[in-house]
């Protein structure tokens, strides 16, 4: 059709079928962009991931008389590391961000933490503990007709984080290691408001992270980044037991709680009290009479936020 001396195409008449998935293509371009707008809202936030320090942007150096070099004799990701020299809670090794990065660009909730993957080198066997208190026991042995297996862990007990916003503000926290390692590495959680930081605060540029440990030791530092976490935890006090009186029986418990350090707390139900009899992922106790008891553990999150989970065996004592 001619109009005004230009000439117009007429729209092609599309078959049915056609038209509809047009219509079903542009649907799933429009979730798709929905999915990876949230997606990139909700992105980690990374520090460190094993680049080296000049590709990252980071000055590494000493506060106080520790030391932090870059390092190659032992990577976790990427291709280097961060060796940090510590000598105790106040001197350890220094990372400074070139360009400062923000680690609240993501809604503060219960789920957000701050992960560190670290590498330590003094290391002990896990002990294992009692009503009078623990032990260590290297390897494994047989108890109650199975293989305790007794696991390494680092020597240092606390890991102490300061971070350093570009605006002056100061913010700390003193965490646990914990118990478990991947492959001789630990990651370290620590929910973000364990730093004081609220759901409103929209920006902590980071400038400078501090590193120290309670003992003197020499840690690998293998990534540092934001992370999500909401798995729950559930616990295993093991399996029904029958077994003789007096003997020395040794507890394991199996738990999971995806970051979230644990706490293990056994009540071996022969006392009239219902509180703590013992602490710790392995425990031993001797029952002193016969009977039947009721063994309870409760593993809880050492931060408080998530919620504790309990398991309760029958163990039958012959006189």
């Amino acid at each position: 059709m001619k109009v005004g001396g230009w000439f117009l195409k007429k729209k092609p008449n599309l078959p049915r079928r056609y038209r509809l998935i047009m219509r079903k293509l542009y649907a799933v371009v429009v979730i798709l962009t929905v999915v990876f707008a949230i997606g990139a809202s909700a992105a980690d936030v990374a520090l460190f991931r094993g680049e080296t320090t000049r590709n990252a942007g980071l000055v590494v150096g000493g506060w106080g008389s520790g030391t932090a070099v870059e390092a190659k004799d032992r990577v976790y990701s990427g291709t280097v590391s961060i060796k940090v020299t510590t000598q105790g809670l106040h001197e350890g090794g220094r990372i400074d961000f070139r360009n400062p990065i923000n680690l609240l660009d993501q809604q503060i909730d219960d789920t957000c933490y701050l992960q560190l993957v670290l590498g330590f080198t003094a290391t002990d066997r896990l002990s294992v503990g009692g009503a009078a208190g623990g032990y260590g026991i290297p390897g494994s042995y047989y108890s109650g007709g199975q293989e305790i297996v007794i696991p390494a862990r680092p020597l240092v007990k606390q890991i102490r984080l300061v971070l350093e916003s570009e605006e002056g503000k100061s913010v700390e926290v003193t965490a646990p290691v914990p118990t478990h390692e991947d492959d001789g590495w630990y990651r370290i959680a620590i929910p973000l408001r364990a730093f004081g930081f609220k759901a409103e605060d929209k920006s902590f540029r980071v400038s400078r992270l501090l590193i120290f440990s309670d003992i003197p030791d020499t840690i690998f530092v293998g990534q540092i980044e934001t992370i999500r976490d909401n798995t729950p935890i559930t616990a295993n006090a093991g399996d029904d037991l029958v077994e003789w009186i007096n003997e020395t029986l040794t507890f394991k418990a199996e738990a999971e709680g995806g970051v979230s350090v644990l706490n293990y707390s056994w009540n071996f139900g022969d006392k009239d009290s219902e509180g703590e009899d013992a602490a710790g992922e392995i425990v031993t106790h001797r029952f002193t009479k016969g009977g039947d008891f009721k063994v309870k553990l409760v593993v809880s999150d050492y931060w408080g936020i998530k919620k504790p989970a309990t398991h309760i065996i029958n163990v039958t004592i012959n006189d």
